[in-house]
């Protein structure tokens, strides 16, 4: 654990040297200052000037869940870039046959950073949110959202050849997550042609309720960071 410690306070050195990365991680309190302050001004100033009223009333949830996807995936994805940029550079292999091994390595790079979203979506959710969100919620919130970030990140890794394709893999991936509003947008049998994503039965909980959706969401989330792990040891090898 200790040299897992030294490598991710490594990665925060790295970090700080780069204004994207450092913008990547602050970028979810922006975001959520500006859901917080212009979105209800945007309703009250804009819309109902137009005759319109409670127009975004209704989704002020929605906001609260991409604010939280949106922590989970910049944190793992700046571990993810890092990652790369530490194979461009000859590094990681050399990093890796430390004590710590592989999975140390990813632990330090992408494992700590999630975790630390998911400590910055539970203050940001109750601080930034439109609407009150419950305890219940607000964990699956962040538990769900912080393996989203993981899978996003183990995608960037395995996938990507080098930083700048991991740029491009990582706004693909993206798209992941995004497959909770499936059913908040889609009606009848046709949504399950995304059942395959883990967020996509978070979205149907969130709609519906229902702890089964919960624990196949858990399950298809532990299979594919199970078989990405397994693409980046090949892609390693």
């Amino acid at each position: 654990m200790r040299a897992v410690n030294k490598m991710f306070i490594y990665m925060v050195k790295q970090i700080t040297q780069e204004m994207m990365m450092i913008m990547l991680t602050i970028a979810p309190v922006l975001a959520g200052i500006f859901f917080r302050v212009g979105i209800p001004l945007l309703e009250r100033k804009v819309l109902i000037y137009y005759g319109l009223e409670r127009v975004v009333f209704p989704f002020y949830e929605i906001f609260s869940w991409l604010l939280a996807m949106l922590t989970g995936m910049l944190f793992a994805f700046v571990g993810g870039l890092v990652v790369l940029g530490e194979i461009d550079d000859n590094v990681a292999k050399y990093i890796m046959v430390t004590p710590a091994g592989m999975r140390g390595y990813l632990s330090s790079r992408i494992i700590i950073p999630a975790l630390i979203s998911g400590a910055v979506t539970l203050v940001c959710i109750p601080a930034f949110s439109l609407v009150p969100i419950g305890f219940a919620k607000l964990i699956v919130m962040v538990i769900s959202t912080m393996l989203s970030g993981i899978v996003t990140a183990m995608l960037v890794v395995a996938i990507s050849s080098n930083k700048v394709e991991g740029m491009a893999v990582g706004k693909l991936s993206g798209l992941f997550g995004m497959t909770f509003f499936v059913p908040l947008a889609v009606a009848g049998k046709i949504k399950y042609v995304f059942c395959l994503f883990p967020m996509f039965w978070i979205g149907e909980w969130s709609l519906s309720g229902g702890w089964g959706k919960l624990l196949i969401s858990l399950i298809e989330f532990i299979i594919w960071i199970d078989i990405l792990f397994w693409r980046f040891q090949k892609k390693m090898e």
